[in-house]
């Protein structure tokens, strides 16, 4: 089966179950603070800018509102933070995964050693998307009301745009988007050096991934000098948080937290199994009342 916009699809599959946003390719950076819009057609983030570039701080300052809000303040930068755990495994359903053998031991340097190896099984029942990151790290934006008050007051930039709130990336990830045929297969992630905490002080370990799929589509990336960026949370605010003025006191706050802002949903139609949007059929706008309460709309 062939599915028409690979990147859609896995796209599609991940937000529904996590309300985050893979980035179909994850050595692109995506970072903490860009915006813009999603391109509809392959389910990719659309970069227009970012709220901490030189240039929008230059608008900023042009800003009618004249706020003095300097981005390089250390609060108001994005927030790091390391995952508790090794890995971070995002799966849609018809996937079932199994942790055979992650590295415990002090590794050796110059010697290939297991960091993570996954046994995997997709039921074939329909197409099915799988993420693993090894080694995540957090960022987000945080929540600070002088970094409210900047995007509220920059509407003619930002308004209608979608906000990168949180980014995962990591230090090697694998996806895969299986088609409908049922299979179970290992992926391994091996490691030529350290891999535990203990043992990073004495240098960096170099990755590779190895898998047996023998359907749908596979990539990975374990290149020790990159950072890739496989996960990310769009967000934009209420429809009111444009509407109401600095200073009025109503039912409703204004400037609403970061985390009361919406989560940015698919910006296309449900998807088949081949990745095709499937039309919608709006029963009021076709008379068809029959499609409610047994036919009787009263």
């Amino acid at each position: 089966m062939k599915i028409k916009y690979e990147s859609r699809k896995f796209i599609d599959l991940i937000q529904r179950v996590t309300s985050k946003w893979a980035n179909w390719d994850p050595p692109r950076k995506i970072a903490v603070g860009d915006y813009g819009t999603i391109i509809n057609e392959t389910g990719e983030f659309d970069w227009e800018g970012n709220i901490y570039s030189p240039h929008f701080q230059e608008q900023l300052q042009s800003s009618k509102y004249k706020f003095d809000i300097n981005l390089a303040d250390p609060a108001l930068r994005p927030i790091e933070q390391e995952a508790g755990d090794d890995h971070l495994i995002v799966k849609s359903w018809s996937v079932t995964t199994k942790e055979v053998k992650a590295s415990t031991e002090v590794a050796v340097p110059d010697v290939v050693n297991v960091a993570l190896k996954l046994d995997l099984q997709f039921d074939g029942n329909k197409p099915a998307a799988l993420l693993v990151m090894y080694k995540p790290r957090y960022s987000s934006l945080p929540s600070d009301e002088r970094i409210i008050k900047l995007i509220k007051s920059m509407p003619d930039i930002l308004k209608g745009k979608y906000i990168v709130t949180e980014v995962i990336s990591c230090a090697a990830y694998m996806m895969h988007l299986s088609d409908q045929q049922a299979e179970k297969f290992s992926v391994t992630l091996k490691a030529v050096g350290p891999v535990t905490p203990a043992t990073n002080a004495g240098g960096a370990a170099s990755f590779t991934w190895s898998s047996e799929a023998a359907y749908g589509l596979s990539r990975q990336g374990s290149d020790p000098a990159a950072k890739y960026m496989p996960l990310y949370r769009l967000k934009q605010p209420r429809p009111k948080f444009w509407e109401w003025p600095f200073g009025h006191r109503g039912d409703e706050n204004p400037n609403d937290p970061i985390d009361r802002w919406v989560d940015v949903d698919p910006t296309w139609n449900p998807l088949s199994d081949e990745g095709e949007e499937q039309e919608i059929y709006d029963a009021e706008m076709h008379g068809d009342f029959g499609a409610f309460n047994d036919g009787y709309p009263e």
